[in-house]
């Protein structure tokens, strides 16, 4: 997998990430940048942590399925960006508040996808430390802008940014499928 499908997919798994953090950043008061610093962290190393725990299990079933591989990975990769596309035209709105437990569920909830992305790495034998550091990065620089923009923004961009996320995990599903049968 190259640098720039990397990143791209990095982009995209923060889609959801940078949105939670727009609505923080709508009801957060104006400079508070040590709060920000932290929840942007705290969303880039849950982005980082759950492809790390998702390649290490798809390693164990990677030897086993190789034949099948790229069916798995399509089918994953499929899933998420069909789910982003769902959650953007759902008509539920979530409050944000600013409790730990809180964060650390919404950060969980939105790298669930990059769980999967992680077992599909161990599928494609992706560089797993490189993407890690792509994917943690990218997400804490994304929240990070997310949080400071998040005031200006209204809800709409939300559903937007969860389009373009999940349409680009479905372009790399059938990329990596085609890849793989011609």
């Amino acid at each position: 997998m190259s640098l720039f499908e990397l990143v791209v997919i990095s982009i995209s798994l923060a889609m959801d990430a940078f949105t939670v953090s727009m609505m923080y950043g709508i009801s957060m008061p104006k400079g508070n940048i040590k709060k920000q610093s932290f929840i942007a962290f705290y969303f880039g190393f849950f982005q980082a942590l759950m492809p790390f725990l998702g390649y290490h299990l798809g390693c164990v079933f990677s030897k086993k399925i190789q034949a099948y591989d790229h069916y798995i990975a399509f089918i994953f990769l499929m899933i998420v960006g069909i789910n982003m596309l769902k959650d953007a035209f759902s008509e539920e709105e979530t409050n944000y508040n600013f409790k730990l437990l809180d964060l650390t569920i919404l950060a969980f909830a939105t790298s669930i996808d990059a769980f999967a992305i992680g077992m599909t790495f161990a599928f494609l034998e992706v560089a797993i430390y490189q993407a890690l550091l792509i994917i943690g990065i990218i997400t804490f620089l994304l929240c990070l802008f997310a949080l400071q923009i998040g005031r200006y923004l209204n809800n709409k961009f939300q559903n937007k940014a969860l389009i373009f996320g999940g349409i680009v995990l479905i372009l790399i599903a059938f990329k990596t499928l085609l890849e793989h049968l011609f």
